[in-house]
């Protein structure tokens, strides 16, 4: 026997299976969200920044020569084979060899250098080169650093004025509300209720604002770290690092000195400059080597008792080039003052940097306190408003007024906050500290 469904209860299991597949929607999830606090976010930004794994390649590579070149310096051991023939016209002979018709060679050769001040010299401006490119790695992180530092701090901008216009939105529904109520109740005019909708549209049009901003910064800093695009990276809240103390200027004028990668490379580089100096000033210098074989080097066709030892001292003296190692010398001495110049204007150029970060790091300190000053005294008056709104006795322009008031002297002192830190961690970037 067959049963029939009733229309009734076929469009109540309808309903059932499409509110489920609903509630499946609902609780899928969402676009993840990743949270990161500043120094997680600088370490993350300089492990996956292109111009840091180059740099590191970079510096290896100048390992590996400065390796070579101290190599150069050892003993080498070489194999060296050879037949020459000689050929006479006439009983006079072409070319000789051993002062015979066949030379033979057959040997095993280890030479070495006995004195070459130009291999030393190779040496030295191989080992200043790594050193070189290892400050240059620095410095590619400490710039990946201050790139991260920013867009941290715009998202963490940005995320505060969401939040802040969130809550604006959210208070001024009360208000409407409120007015929409007094008006019914013949207690307010119409007026109040146009104001108060007014504030409510502009804080939601703040609003959309602030999150197309925090969604440009969450891309750029998916950009920065090396994160794909349907990631929302989020500034972790709570995690604004605290404005502690530094010292005088004149210490971090020291620190600086001490620990700022750019000026350690353009010292370094000065060092690599007098190396090549100091390898064609080497030219002028003899070249002593010593040679052991073993092996056969005979006239005529070798036999088993031909094999026996070698030994040798060579010396190479340079009489004259027509002026060429003197020139050269003359131009690596001038590239050393060049890079020495160089160095001097980079110092004056960071002095005059780190004393207008100071400089802004003070002004932000004394923006943020006036900054939270006058919020507490526009939040003072902007409630005093508000009760006099409730009672009557004030009308919606005038909690129009101190409420805009008080939105801006709360912005501001978010803004100054911000400000604070980042100058904060500008410093300790100038010095050569990652955040």
């Amino acid at each position: 026997m067959i049963r029939k469904t009733s229309p009734s209860v076929t469009w109540r299991r309808w309903a059932i299976l499409i509110g489920l597949a609903m509630t499946v929607f609902c609780i899928a999830p969402a676009v993840p969200a990743e949270s990161w606090t500043l120094s997680a976010a600088v370490q993350r930004g300089i492990a996956e920044r292109a111009q840091v794994a180059a740099a590191k390649d970079r510096a290896e590579g100048s390992r590996d020569l400065a390796d070579a070149a101290a190599a150069n310096r050892l003993p080498q051991l070489s194999l060296r084979l050879a037949s020459i023939w000689t050929e006479s016209r006439q009983g006079r002979p072409l070319f000789v060899a051993a002062n015979g018709r066949r030379e033979a060679i057959g040997q095993i050769v280890i030479t070495a250098p006995v004195f070459d001040a130009q291999l030393q010299a190779l040496a030295k401006a191989a080992r200043a080169s790594a050193t070189a490119a290892r400050y240059q790695v620095l410095l590619t992180q400490l710039q990946t650093a201050a790139s991260v530092t920013n867009v941290w701090y715009q998202l963490a901008l940005a995320q505060g004025q969401v939040a802040f216009w969130q809550q604006t939105v959210a208070y001024d529904k009360t208000l409407v509300a409120h007015s929409a109520r007094a008006f019914h109740a013949g207690a307010a005019a119409r007026i109040d209720v146009v104001q108060t909708q007014l504030l409510l549209t502009q804080a939601r049009a703040q609003l959309d604002q602030a999150q197309v901003q925090q969604q440009t910064a969450a891309r750029e800093l998916n950009l920065q770290l090396g994160l794909p695009d349907d990631v929302a990276a989020t500034a972790a809240k709570h995690s604004i690092p605290a404005a502690g103390a530094f010292g005088s200027f004149a210490q971090l004028w020291q620190r600086m000195q001490a620990r700022q990668p750019l000026l350690q490379l353009a010292q370094k580089e000065i060092g690599v400059a007098r190396a090549a100096k100091a390898v064609q000033n080497a030219a002028y210098l003899p070249v002593v080597n010593a040679q052991l074989a073993y092996g056969i080097d005979a006239n005529g066709v070798p036999s088993g008792r031909d094999l026996g030892w070698q030994a040798g001292l060579g010396l190479t003296m340079p009489l004259f080039s027509f002026g060429r190692r003197q020139d050269r010398v003359a131009a690596a001495d001038a590239n050393v003052q060049a890079l020495r110049a160089d160095r001097t204007a980079l110092l004056l150029q960071m002095h005059s940097r780190l004393n207008q970060d100071w400089g802004a790091y003070r002004a932000a300190q004394e923006n943020a306190c006036h900054a939270k000053r006058i919020g507490r005294e526009a939040k003072l008056v902007y409630h005093m408003t508000q009760e006099g709104f409730r009672a009557g006795a004030l009308n919606a322009l005038n909690l129009a007024q101190a409420q805009n008031a008080w939105i801006q002297a709360r912005l501001t002192a978010l803004q100054a906050g911000l400000r604070m830190s980042l100058a904060r961690q500008q410093l300790l970037l100038d010095t050569g500290q990652l955040p």
